[in-house]
């Protein structure tokens, strides 16, 4: 009898231990372990654990088909559900499914959260293995059925990776009962807080009801895509369409290549969609080195509705690069920082955007692209943006594009645009000078044509030095009050992009000092400075802010060597034993 006991106590303990999945509920049966987040979710289903439920996870699990979970009507009886690590647990759940590692299926109160101490760090992974082809694996699937949404579903802390960037279709997707569709009912209030995304061809693709919108949706703080070719996503950032009254802010998305007929997008916010605010986020590195000259965008809005009444502002975008297409200027011709495609009803507002990665051939890139189909009058507020296209591909290098006509821009003003090629814009023809921006385009009364001095080729805030030009130009607007850093905007004489900045200005006995002069501009071989005091060094930098020369002189007289550089604009910080002082020059 006592080998009987010694073996059932045995037996017990080695389920236990191979029970990588714990359960707490407040009503039905108040505990339970499984092997696998499906056989919770399973037990859940069936009414086994009802109430509000914890699921903690204390070890890897391999999951063989997706964990379902239901709506809470028929057998499921239950109020909200967490998924967490247990405390100070590191862990994993995979598995190669063809459709989703996991799917919430109509439920509502659903929390996945991958901290092990109640933080923001990230214990928790979650990745789909599948890499056959024929079919569509995803992570995680927030789905609606006929009658009913998943509302209140948030995925937070938590890595979400696919097998790669082509073989996994999304990280997170929002959609109906069919994969992709969009949503028959609802699914209001979906999160994605502070997760990492890599190696999918999306990271969240939110496709909500077009008819009743989705609303409430909020996409912050994640991290998506990677500088390593491996783990970059392979189509797109974040897709939301047919939603209203969503937010989808503070994202870093680093990393998306795309080789096909298709168009890379960073951030994409289309159909039926209205009331979004897209501020704080981070876009670089978006290609498409499809050799039939397909396309790029960091941002791309592309609404219905000609009150779609979407905000931008102080987002950060740079490295957007097609293949290069030179006979038109559609969405999926060239490399695009933003690209307004369709509807009405945008505000975009202090936004750096930073052309400075080379298309394989020459195009008709651009910072800022306004396609023919937005036709409604006064459909685009346009004010307080550094739009810079340093680009040295030959062919055209633009700052602003429109193939609509002047009327749609409301606003169109306090804007900096600047360009390393011949043109700085086009409406109806190429447009040279910032005087032909303001004859085409209209507006621009306030807007300006200087090359910024960033902080460095991947630091987009300005430099305190070289920038005086640019400080103080903008113009306050009562939807922004503060920048991307979160410091407050001046409120009479805000500054332009994203951040704001403090300039180094000489005191007024200083510049009554100033006796520096240089020549020729522009130059072709050696620049020449001469200044009443003895010059220490000159540091040239090139448009994107990263210093390309430094010479020592240690005389009132310099003389730098420009065919070390290829054509375009050069600021030269010319450093003496009193002081720095900027210059701008032309290298031909």
């Amino acid at each position: 009898m006592k080998k009987i006991l010694f073996f059932i106590a045995v037996s017990a303990a080695a389920i236990n231990l191979n029970a990588q999945v714990s359960l707490a509920a407040t009503s039905g049966t108040t505990t339970g372990t499984y092997t696998t987040l499906k056989g919770a979710f399973d037990a859940i289903n069936a009414g086994t654990h009802q109430g509000a439920i914890t699921i903690t996870i204390t070890g890897n699990t391999t999951e063989t088909a997706s964990a379902v979970l239901n709506a809470s009507t028929g057998a499921a009886s239950y109020t909200s559900l967490l998924v967490k690590p247990g405390t100070g647990v590191t862990a994993t759940i995979s598995g190669a499914i063809t459709t989703a590692l996991i799917k919430i299926n109509g439920g509502d109160n659903v929390t996945i959260d991958g901290s092990n101490n109640g933080t923001t760090t990230r214990n928790l992974t979650l990745t789909n293995t599948y890499v056959a082809t024929g079919a569509t694996p995803v992570i995680a699937w927030v789905a609606s059925t006929a009658t009913d949404g998943s509302e209140n579903v948030t995925f937070k802390n938590t890595n979400i990776i696919g097998a790669s960037s082509s073989g996994t279709v999304v990280g997170i997707i929002v959609s109906g009962s069919t994969l992709g569709a969009e949503a028959e009912v609802s699914n209001n209030n979906f999160m994605s807080i502070n997760n990492v995304f890599n190696k999918a061809q999306n990271a969240i693709f939110a496709i909500g009801n077009s008819v009743n919108t989705d609303q409430g949706f909020m996409i912050k703080n994640n991290v998506i895509g990677s500088t390593v070719l491996a783990d970059k996503m392979g189509f797109r950032g974040i897709a939301v369409q047919n939603a209203k009254n969503f937010e989808i802010s503070g994202n870093t998305i680093t990393g998306v290549t795309l080789s096909s007929t298709s168009t890379a997008s960073g951030i994409l916010v289309g159909a039926a969609g209205n009331n979004g605010a897209v501020f704080n986020n981070k876009i670089s590195d978006i290609s498409n080195t499809n050799t039939g000259g397909y396309g790029a965008n960091g941002l791309y809005f592309n609404c219905s509705s000609a009150t779609a009444n979407m905000i931008a502002y102080n987002n950060i975008i740079s490295g957007v690069t097609g293949y290069g297409y030179a006979l038109g200027a559609a969405v999926a011709d060239n490399g695009y920082g933003i690209v307004i495609g369709a509807g009405a009803g945008y505000k975009v507002y202090y936004n750096t955007v930073v052309m400075n990665a080379n298309q394989n051939v020459s195009g008709r890139p651009a910072a800022l692209n306004v396609l023919s189909a937005v036709t409604a009058a006064g459909a685009i507020d346009l004010r307080n943006n550094v739009f810079v296209n340093s680009q040295t591909q030959a062919g055209d290098r633009y700052t602003i594009y429109s193939g609509a006509a002047n009327t749609v821009f409301s606003n169109i003003n306090y804007n900096d645009y600047f360009t390393s090629g011949a043109n700085l814009g086009f409406i109806g023809s190429a447009r040279i000078s910032l005087a032909d921006i303001q004859t085409g385009f209209g507006g621009n009364v306030n807007s300006i044509n200087v090359l910024p001095v960033f902080v460095s080729a991947t630091d987009f805030h300005l430099a305190s030095s070289g920038n005086t030009a640019l400080d103080n130009k903008g113009t306050p607007v009562t939807e922004v009050t503060v920048d991307a850093d979160g410091n407050a905007r001046n409120a009479t004489t805000p500054d332009l992009g994203a951040y704001e900045f403090t300039a180094t200005v000489l005191a007024v006995q200083d510049i009554a000092k100033k006796k520096i002069n240089y020549y020729p501009n522009p130059v072709v071989d050696f620049v020449t400075i001469n200044d009443v005091n003895k010059i220490k060094t000159v540091e040239v930098y090139n448009a994107v802010g990263q210093r390309v020369i430094i010479e020592n002189a240690n005389s009132e007289k310099a003389s730098i060597d420009m065919r070390q550089v290829p054509a375009g604009v050069y600021i030269l910080k010319v450093n003496s034993d009193k002081e720095s002082q900027s210059i701008k020059i032309i290298k031909r």
